[in-house]
């Protein structure tokens, strides 16, 4: 069985819930599962990952979710895949590293590397 492999580097400086939106076939709006991580502030972590039970070889992603506390409220922000090879969709799927940068309601920064 295929699994797919990503290692998170959070340098936000939030605690965050990730939701990572797993691809089943080539197409991106074919969401094959769902899986909910949390990467502490200044933490990484590598998530293995293949889609729903029973399913094989769903390594790609569809986007992420990044979700935080910001005094009594949750608060996130998500970036789909919106066509295969976009720039999204290729820093998550040639990329094993995503690397969290600056987060806020509705901005994201991350970049992909291979390390």
């Amino acid at each position: 069985m295929k699994e797919g492999i990503k290692n998170f580097i959070n340098q936000s400086g939030k605690d965050l819930t990730i939701t990572l939106f797993i691809r089943e076939g080539d197409p991106p709006d074919d969401e094959g599962g769902r899986l909910v991580v949390i990467v502490p502030k200044d933490g990484k972590l590598e998530v293995v990952y293949t889609g729903e039970p029973g399913s094989e070889g769903l390594v790609f992603l569809n986007g992420l979710l990044f979700e935080w506390q910001e005094g009594g409220d949750m608060v996130g922000v998500s970036q789909r895949v919106v066509t295969r090879g976009d720039a999204w969709d290729n820093t998550l799927n040639t990329n094993n590293t995503i690397t969290i940068g600056a987060l806020a309601a509705g901005q994201l920064t991350a970049t992909g590397s291979n390390t």
